[in-house]
């Protein structure tokens, strides 16, 4: 069905669908062989591609250079297409988060345009109370918080990655949409999803994606299988 498409919208995440997870957010590499497939589709008629993604825009941009053939979304789904300029709650935020950074050895601060993501993967000991003492700055934050694995996202923004995706659908003016993520923020875009569309979730968990894969390596074989079958029906 996505194959023949009159025009389709391929959209994905990117930590833990075109990357593997690691420990370490800095350290993450996209599989060659998702990214050559996404740019295979993008190449085709009628079909346009996306990553959406809860890394900030200028940073996403880096990890998948080059992306002239992509749209990128980031801090999920509230920098579509271009980056965003943040605001002054969010430098006293960050200054209180470096601060339980240096208490808690582990706790990982990242900065983006317009939200500050907390990352609790590597903290290994005074785990419980480092989460205590994040909630406690949630609790106050008058913007909008988004949970995902090990981490919490504070953001100024309120768009939603379901929001980004169904305004990238209108904009192609997609007759179909398959979009593939492993997070909870994911669950926004498997929401809006019509019924000629597709969702894929990646992993383990609870999902209102209609259609399930292990792992990355999963989605680089089917994103090829789709380039693959797509290009045949466009000779």
């Amino acid at each position: 069905m996505l194959a023949g498409a009159e025009r389709l919208l391929v959209a994905t995440d990117f930590d833990g669908v075109l990357a593997p997870i690691v420990d370490d957010p800095a350290a993450v590499v996209a599989l060659p062989d998702a990214m050559a497939a996404l740019r295979a589709l993008a190449e085709l008629p009628q079909t346009s591609v996306a990553i959406v993604s809860g890394r900030g825009y200028e940073l996403l941009a880096a990890l998948v250079a080059p992306a002239d053939r992509f749209t990128l979304v980031g801090s999920h789904g509230v920098e579509l297409g271009a980056p965003a300029a943040g605001g002054d709650g969010l430098e006293q935020l960050l200054e209180e988060l470096r601060g339980l950074a240096d208490r808690f050895p582990g706790l990982h601060i990242e900065p983006k345009a317009v939200s500050v993501a907390v990352h609790f993967r590597r903290v290994a000991s005074d785990r419980q109370e480092a989460v205590a003492e994040v909630d406690r700055l949630a609790d106050a934050w008058p913007g909008k918080l988004v949970t995902g694995k090990e981490v919490v996202e504070f953001s100024i923004g309120s768009a939603t990655k379901g929001d980004a995706v169904r305004a990238l659908a209108d904009r192609h003016s997609a007759t179909a949409t398959v979009y593939f993520g492993d997070d909870v923020t994911d669950e926004d875009v498997f929401a809006v999803l019509g019924p000629d569309d597709v969702g894929v979730k990646v992993g383990d968990g609870e999902s209102q994606a209609g259609h399930r894969l292990a792992s990355p390596d999963d989605v680089c074989a089917v994103l090829a299988g789709l380039a693959e079958a797509r290009a045949d029906r466009r000779r």
